[in-house]
């Protein structure tokens, strides 16, 4: 059955050339037995310089806690430094391949706990370093030190091929025999070639699906069996059940923090002060997101929400959308601004969606905002009060962007209500005739009205960053990026509410619309299908995201990403946005609320 041929715009960038796969094979890598982590990697230098051995293991394989590692009230700052210290001793002797994947190994784990922003330029040298060390046939020479270091070097930005992955599969050694899960710190290298299959490029889809297929196999083999002397040390069990459950194009980062301190906790000398920073900058932040919250609830107040009928009031559910993967203190106005984009969308949406509204008043809501002049509907009581809320947002936002952006974007700002609400107006005219439009059609409205574009750029101006043309024309409103962003968002939703809105009569949907083009399709068939564009859209997302780590800070396009790992997660089992499960809702509760036991 034939896929529909949207995620519709121009096809994939070609992959420049030292980015294509190399056809030769692994055949002379050297693949050594795993054996214990070392008991510490805060070791001297001549020590470290003694251990030359090439048999790695993972940080989080086999660590014994330390009696009396909860006695310590460490202050944040010294634990900023005892870890500066032991990078700058670890960062002396990186042309050591052991004392290498030790420090990536840090890198990974204080990338997962959150914590890395404390510590980007030594993060910086271990990858240069890494880099430098880097053949782009074979890798560090080592399968399992090789799938950690490509995943972080592609991550941030360097040009690191999948050919070393194709290369270990030519017949003398199989790729599948460099991994197995016999043993804890094999089961964590299984987990990281799980991770590095998740960062492919469209043109590498065939070995990192490969990859991913044979490791993803392979894990649920460790769950289903539920060896204890496999899974019971360090917690293992815990941290592949998460990686499976939120895969990379569903989590959102910051998620991921709490469940590795659960994990390890209390840790041993080789973790105990990542573990313990990231619990104190856990605690430190959730503070703070309770004041933004508290923040929400006071401009809700001002703005008379109450008021509104069928208002939906869910601060902390709009909060949580975007928090956790824009969690730094540094992106309070981001997080409010997105927050009060989703209060303020939902309320307009379901006025359009609304049956109480003829089409009449629906145009007229419509034109107040192509034209932005709220006597449009002065005698519309409840359309009048939102207008006048998203004007006041829109003023606010604009005036506070415009300090740090040397421009004004409040007409961005309007232009994309504007055409927010247009195509919310097209959506409640084909529900009230009854029509089914193309997929290509549906799509070209459905991916604007889907919101994730207006959220994102009536929030990222507030990053505290200058957002130049050159940055826009990567990642803004109008960019590739941006559009297969909406694709997975709407895709997404449209999965996950397609029968609920069959049953309210809503047929324009992207299941009904992608079922009218293909007449005889089931509604299961096109799910299939739709999950396939989610897919491929995905995939180019991975491609077009390292590209623009040429042009924009990272946190940048995270913002602009966290719309599609939102929506992955918000639609992966119902639509959770609408009725958020109790999985979602204890997610959301322990971010701002509980406390780490």
């Amino acid at each position: 059955m034939a896929l529909p041929c949207s995620l519709a715009q121009p096809p994939a960038p070609s992959l420049p050339r030292f980015l294509t796969h190399h056809p030769s094979a692994l055949a002379s890598l050297p693949v050594s037995p795993c054996r214990h982590l070392r008991q510490s990697l805060s070791l001297s230098p001549q020590l470290l310089r003694t251990r030359r051995s090439t048999r790695h293991s993972s940080t989080f394989a086999l660590l014994k806690p330390e009696e009396g590692f909860m006695q310590a009230d460490e202050k944040e700052e010294d634990l900023i430094g005892a870890i500066e210290v032991e990078l700058a001793c670890i960062e002396t002797c990186l042309k050591d391949t052991a004392a290498l994947f030790e420090a990536l190994m840090l890198v990974d784990l204080m990338e997962r706990l959150g914590i890395q922003r404390y510590f980007e330029h030594q993060i910086r040298r271990i990858l240069r370093t890494s880099y430098m060390q880097w053949d782009d046939k074979y890798g560090l020479n080592d399968a399992k030190a090789t799938v950690l270091a490509f995943r972080l070097l592609r991550l941030h930005g360097y040009p690191a091929s999948a050919g070393v992955l194709m290369a270990l599969e030519d017949g003398k050694k199989s790729f599948y025999e460099c991994f197995s899960v016999d043993s804890p710190t094999n089961i964590s290298a299984m987990l990281n070639l799980y991770r590095c299959s998740q960062t492919g490029f469209p043109s590498e889809s065939k070995i990192m699906g490969d990859a991913q297929e044979f490791a993803r196999s392979q894990l649920l083999n460790v769950l289903s069996e539920g060896n204890p002397t496999l899974l019971q040390p360090n917690n293992l069990g815990i941290e592949v059940n998460f990686a499976l459950e939120l895969p990379r194009r569903r989590l959102m980062p910051r998620l991921e923090a709490r469940s590795i301190i659960k994990q390890l906790w209390p840790g041993n000398e080789s973790t105990r002060k990542y573990l313990k920073l990231a619990k104190l900058d856990l605690q430190k932040l959730q503070k703070l997101y309770q004041q933004e919250l508290e923040e929400l609830e006071r401009w809700w107040q001002r703005c008379g929400f109450d008021e509104v009928k069928s208002a939906r009031k869910s601060l902390a559910h709009a909060f949580f959308l975007l928090a956790p993967t824009i969690y730094e203190p540094q992106f309070s106005s981001c997080r409010l601004a997105y927050a009060k984009g989703v209060v303020l969308i939902t309320f307009v949406d379901d006025f359009f969606d609304g049956k109480s509204c003829d089409l009449q008043e629906l145009r007229r809501f419509n034109e107040a905002f192509k034209r932005w002049d709220s006597s449009l509907i002065d005698d519309l009581p409840q359309p009048k009060l939102l207008f006048k809320s998203v004007d006041d947002v829109c003023l606010e936002l604009a005036a506070e962007a415009n300090k740090v952006q040397g421009r004004n974007v409040l007409p961005i700002f309007k232009h994309l209500w504007a055409e927010l609400a247009a195509c919310f107006l097209k959506e409640a005219e084909w529900t009230q005739s009854e029509c089914i439009p193309s997929y290509e059609e549906y799509m070209k409205c459905a991916t604007v009205s889907v919101s994730s574009k207006t959220l994102a750029w009536t929030s990222a101006f507030l990053l505290g960053e200058k957002i130049t043309d050159e940055m826009l024309s990567h990642i803004g409103p109008d960019s590739r990026f941006m559009h297969l962003v909406s694709v997975v968002c709407r895709l997404s939703n449209d999965l996950a509410s397609s029968s609920r809105e069959l049953e309210e009569g809503k047929v324009a949907t992207g299941v009904g619309c992608y079922m009218r083009d293909h007449p005889g399709c089931t509604q299961v068939e096109a799910m299939v299908g739709l999950t396939s564009v989610i897919e491929l859209a995905c995939q180019e997302l991975e491609w077009e995201l390292y590209r623009s780590r040429a042009v924009a800070p990272e946190f940048c396009s995270r913002a602009v990403l966290g719309n599609a790992r939102g929506a992955r997660l918000l639609y992966r089992r119902v639509d959770g946005y609408t009725n958020p499960d109790e999985e979602l809702m204890k997610l959301s509760q322990d971010f701002m609320f509980n406390p780490l036991e």
